[in-house]
């Protein structure tokens, strides 16, 4: 059954994106309307990006995840790989920590893989998007 999404930038997305159906609540890039997490992912809302207020997510759809790097944040010193977007990572020259829409290519947040503190070991597997980046 087709889609009768109102934004034209989620039809011109190619099909190798998941889409979901309108139904479901999710957070979408700001950029592009891709969708990027399930609201039920939310782990939760008071985490700080590198532009501000973030949510924590158990899972992230429609993004790519750089390189890892060692990264001194709030909490700690900590392994991660921010998210970026298809765009973005080919602007770039060489590869990026970043965790990016696979739409539009923009920054989202980035992904957690070693927290070294015990009490930090929560966030590792999980994935940072900002509140800028992206809306319900």
């Amino acid at each position: 059954m087709a889609s009768s999404r109102s934004s034209s930038a989620v039809l011109n997305h190619p099909v190798s994106h998941m889409l979901l159906p309108d139904h479901v609540p999710a957070f979408r890039c700001l950029s592009c309307s891709l969708e990027l997490a399930l609201l039920d992912e939310l782990v939760s809302r008071s985490f700080q990006g590198s532009s501000g207020p973030a949510y924590l997510l158990r899972s992230v759809l429609n993004a790519d995840v750089g390189q890892q790097a060692a990264k001194q944040l709030i909490s700690g010193r900590h392994i991660i790989a921010p998210s970026f977007t298809s765009l973005q990572r080919q602007a770039m020259n060489g590869p990026s920590p970043a965790l990016t829409c696979n739409g539009c290519s923009v920054e989202l947040g980035w992904k957690y893989f070693v927290s070294p503190d015990s009490s930090q070991k929560y966030k590792e597997g999980k994935y940072i998007l900002e509140k800028s980046k992206i809306y319900k």
